[in-house]
């Protein structure tokens, strides 16, 4: 029996495998990372403007993503929308709404420290209008 042939086949699985071993031991490598409770929405309180202000710069979408930095205060320090426009002053102008109307709990890691943070979130222009 030739080695050679029998080995090729293994070397290659361990190639393919190793990977996805490691990837599976860095999520789980006990990092602060991994131990840090995420910010929490306190509450949302622009709706009325959100749709004013896209009203206003005529956005037509049915929703709208974004990721705010939180920091370890819980005030919301930057924002980023997932899908920008084409224009900067309307990316601009809708998070400076979602900035100044959103409250959270900071994040804590795991010894209780308030930390600095992201939080995903996304507006369903419908939802709005129906509260409204």
């Amino acid at each position: 029996m030739n080695f050679a042939l029998l080995l090729a086949p293994i070397a290659a699985l361990a190639v393919i495998a190793a990977p996805a071993l490691a990837d599976e031991k860095a999520q789980n490598d006990g990092t602060a990372r991994s131990k840090v409770k995420p910010a929490r929405l306190i509450e949302f309180t622009g709706d009325r403007e959100f749709l004013k202000e896209s009203s206003r710069l005529r956005v037509w979408r049915g929703e709208v993503g974004y990721t705010l930095e939180v920091d370890a205060a819980g005030t919301p320090t930057d924002c980023e929308l997932t899908e920008k426009f084409r224009m900067n002053y309307v990316n601009d102008k809708l998070c400076e709404v979602l900035l100044k109307h959103h409250s959270f709990e900071p994040a804590v890691d795991d010894s209780g420290a308030a930390v600095e943070s992201s939080y995903e979130g996304k507006l369903n222009y419908l939802e709005m209008r129906e509260k409204d």
